[in-house]
C-alpha cells in the first residue's frame, strides 16, 4: 500500500479505527480456546481494561503482558465455531479492526458434540455479513477427517465422498451469501500424541488416507472450490501446498491485514507456531485449558489438539 492511499476498508470506516503508520500489534483470540463462544464477556471486559497479564504456556511461573488499548492494537483475529455472542452484541469490539477465522465442518455430533447446527451457523454468518465484509473472513473446513460415523450423511461405498459433498454444500451456501472474496482454509487431520487413540476407536470409524489418497482427495476439493469461485488455502501442510489449486495458507497474514486495515504490523514468521505454519506474528490472549486459569473449550470436538479440552 502506498502512503496516502486508503486501504481496502478505510473508505467507509470511522477515522478512529484507521491506524497510524507506526507498527501496532495483531491480537489472536484465540488458537488456545474458543473465546468468542465461551469467554465473550471476559473478552469485552479485558479489552476495556486495556491490557492483560497471561501465563507463558511454555515456561511455568513466567508471565507476559499484552497491551490492548485500541491505539496499540492493529487488528484482532477471532477464532470460533460459534460467533453468536458477537453477532448479537459486538460491544467494545466496535473499537477494533476484526478478522474472523470461522470453522464450519458440518460433522455429526459423534465428532463435534456441542457445535451449533449447520443451519444456525449459516444464519449467524448471514447476520455478521450485515456489519463485516466477506474479505474479513477465513472459512475453515478444517481438519478433514474421513470417518464412517462422523458424517451426518455418510457414503459407505466411498467414505471420503461424504466430506466432498459436505464441502460442496458449504461452497454453494457461501456463494449464495456472496462470500466469494473470503478465504477458505483446509488441512488433513494431524494426530498429535495425545490424540492417537481416536484413530483406533471404533466409535468414530476413522479411516486413514495414504499421502497419495490425500493428494487425490484435496485435488477434488480444489476443483470444487474453483467451481464456486473460492480461493482454497492450506493450513500448515507442505503436502497440500503441492496440490494444484491450493495456495500456501497464512491464517494470520500480516500483509493481508495491512491491505485491509492500513497501518503497519510485523510480517515475520510467528516462531511460536508449528514448523510448517505460515502465520505471521501475533500475540495470543487465550489460556490453554491445562494452564493456570485455564479456559476450557466446551464444544467437545473429539479431534481437538488442545490438551485438557477432552
Amino acid at each position: 500500500m502506498i502512503d496516502g492511499q486508503l486501504s481496502l476498508f478505510e473508505e467507509g470506516m470511522p477515522k478512529e479505527v484507521i491506524r497510524n503508520k507506526r507498527q501496532t500489534t495483531v491480537i489472536s483470540a484465540s488458537r488456545r480456546t474458543d473465546i468468542p463462544a465461551f469467554y465473550y464477556t471476559w473478552l469485552l471486559e479485558t479489552l476495556e481494561k486495556g491490557s492483560i497479564t497471561l501465563p507463558n504456556p511454555r515456561f511455568e511461573n513466567k508471565y507476559y503482558e499484552v497491551e490492548l488499548q485500541p491505539d496499540k492494537v492493529h487488528s484482532i483475529v477471532l477464532w470460533s465455531k460459534n460467533f453468536k455472542n458477537l453477532q448479537k452484541e459486538p460491544g467494545y469490539l466496535k473499537n477494533y479492526n476484526l478478522y474472523f477465522q470461522y470453522t464450519i465442518n458440518q460433522y455429526s455430533n459423534v465428532l463435534e458434540p456441542y457445535v451449533p447446527d449447520y443451519g444456525e451457523t449459516l444464519q449467524i454468518l448471514d447476520e455478521l455479513l450485515k456489519c463485516y465484509k466477506p474479505e474479513q473472513f477465513t472459512i475453515r473446513f478444517d481438519p478433514v477427517i474421513i470417518s464412517l460415523h462422523g458424517e451426518k450423511n455418510p457414503t459407505l461405498h466411498r467414505p471420503e465422498q461424504a466430506r466432498l459433498l459436505a464441502f460442496e454444500r458449504l461452497c454453494r451456501d457461501l456463494k449464495t451469501l456472496g462470500m466469494e472474496k473470503c478465504r477458505v482454509t483446509t488441512s488433513y487431520l494431524d494426530l498429535y500424541g495425545h490424540m492417537k487413540h481416536i484413530i483406533n476407536d471404533e466409535a468414530y470409524g476413522i479411516i486413514s488416507l495414504t499421502e497419495e489418497r490425500q493428494v487425490e482427495f484435496f485435488k477434488e476439493m480444489a476443483s470444487i472450490s474453483y467451481k464456486y469461485g473460492f480461493s482454497l488455502y492450506s493450513c500448515a501442510s507442505l503436502l497440500l501446498e503441492r496440490v494444484e489449486g491450493i495456495k500456501q495458507g497464512h491464517c494470520i497474514d500480516g500483509e493481508q491485514l495491512m491491505q485491509f486495515f492500513g497501518g503497519r504490523v510485523k510480517k515475520s514468521k510467528d516462531n511460536g507456531q508449528r514448523k510448517d505454519c505460515g502465520c505471521t506474528h501475533s500475540r495470543d490472549i487465550g489460556i490453554y485449558a491445562k494452564g493456570q486459569g485455564g479456559m476450557k473449550c466446551y464444544h467437545g470436538c473429539k479431534y481437538c489438539y488442545v490438551m485438557g479440552n477432552l
